[in-house]
């Protein structure tokens, strides 16, 4: 089966450059650090079943602030499509600026054609938009997977795989030898500044310089640690296969059957003007390490948005699954992001208030709906994508968005929800 075979060909890609990498740090003595995911954990497939709440049973959770005698009631809709042209790649240009395949997982754009690791804001300007209006702006979330496949049935055959994992890493011991030893064979990508090296090395050897044996110690060293940190950026940084799986994220994409991103006022006062590309983010993918902090609860089922969970819902006949996600919407300024791209923007408190010297400006807020079979939901097997680490936590949900409107759009948007009235576009 074609997906059961783009599992295991990554499982394979993972494990080969983790033994390359670890070979690499015996070799040198050093210790490399991680910085975007742990490729050890990638194999991680399944869902814990214990994440997956009958919505029913939940009691209503959702307390909206009463608007104010100032309040922006309004709203702003638009339409950007459902990823028709099928835009996923596993980057994310405001997290991981220019780290290609840096989110580990995969994401489902709308709006902006453009957006992959390298995009900035001279990239985005005039990419195009599969928005109606002409909104240029970047919106971007984990997909959701259907996976029937059980553990067993993933395992088997695992002892031919393990053989030949350990037969893979003897034929990268080899090579790593006749690298040492200056010999031949075919070398991977990372050993290019290794190689380049030991020519360096050897042009010296020629022109008879005295202190050769010393600069080759020196610079096996440096190559070593060269080597190993290119080798665990493979090991990261996974490409999708051609059914867009990756490492610890397969499955069957599911597309929402809705996507509705619509903009809203605050409850106390009216908002001003987004800043062009604002940067704002939903939510935290790595809720394990950092804490619950940032993380939202974003779980709930079309007919029961009164209540929000941190896990996976099961909806009763004839309601769907639902993804919820608003967006922070008090503003530090002008400033369009921050270092940790979240101390510029952040939530009005309980009564829907900005705290002193922050703005309103429009709450966004992205609502996903998913047409998945109620006996998938209640056998555990729907997902979303996440960093390997984190094993499908629905808690890690999160989203994405990058302000790319123009000025004409953005001021409609503006007057639309201060005057209270309801637009689509």
């Amino acid at each position: 089966m074609a997906r059961n075979q783009g599992r295991h060909r990554i499982a394979r890609r993972t494990k080969i450059a983790t033994a390359v990498l670890g070979l690499s740090i015996a070799v040198g003595g050093l210790v490399v650090s991680t910085t975007t995911g742990d490729p050890g954990s990638a194999s991680a497939d399944e869902v814990d079943k214990s994440q997956f709440v009958d919505i029913t049973k939940v009691r209503p959770n959702v307390d909206k602030p009463e608007p104010g005698r100032n309040a922006s009631t309004g709203s702003f809709t638009v339409d950007c499509g459902k990823n028709e042209n099928g835009h996923f790649n596993p980057d994310n240009f405001i997290a991981q600026p220019g780290i290609r395949n840096g989110a580990q997982h995969l994401h489902d754009y709308v709006g902006n054609l453009s957006t992959n690791a390298d995009s900035n804001n001279n990239s985005l300007l005039g990419a195009g938009t599969t928005c109606a209006n002409g909104d240029e702006s970047a919106y971007f979330w984990p997909v959701v997977r259907i996976d029937t496949e059980e553990e067993g049935e993933q395992s088997q055959g695992g002892q031919k795989q393990q053989n030949q994992n350990q037969q893979q890493g003897g034929r990268d011991q080899q090579r790593q030898a006749d690298r040492d030893s200056g010999g031949g064979g075919q070398q991977p990508q990372g050993d290019r500044d290794q190689n380049r090296d030991g020519d360096r090395n050897r042009q010296q050897d020629r022109n008879g310089r005295q202190d050769q044996q010393n600069q080759q110690d020196n610079g096996q060293q440096n190559n070593n640690q060269n080597q190993g940190d290119d080798n665990q950026g493979q090991a990261q940084l996974e490409e999708p296969n051609a059914d867009n799986e990756l490492a610890g994220n397969d499955g069957e994409i599911q597309r929402p059957a809705v996507v509705d991103i619509t903009f809203k006022g605050n409850a106390q006062e009216k908002v001003k003007e987004m800043p062009k590309f604002l940067r704002i983010l939903y939510g935290d993918a790595k809720v394990t390490a950092n804490g619950p902090a940032n993380a939202r609860e974003s779980w709930t089922c079309t007919g029961f948005e009164d209540r929000v969970i941190k896990q996976y819902p099961i909806c009763p006949a004839g309601s769907d699954v639902k993804r919820v996600h608003t967006f922070p919407s008090c503003l530090d300024g002008d400033n369009i992001d921050s270092e940790n791209h979240r101390d510029h923007i952040k939530y009005p408190n309980e009564n829907g208030e900005c705290a002193n010297g922050l703005t309103a400006v429009p709450e966004l807020t992205i609502s996903l709906t998913y047409k998945i079979p109620r006996e998938i939901q209640v056998a555990g097997q729907y997902k979303v994508d996440s960093f390997p680490e984190e094993d499908h936590n629905p808690f890690s949900d999160h989203d994405d968005f990058a302000n790319v409107m123009s000025d004409q759009i953005m001021d409609r948007l503006v007057d639309c929800v201060n005057e209270g009235r309801k637009c689509r576009e």
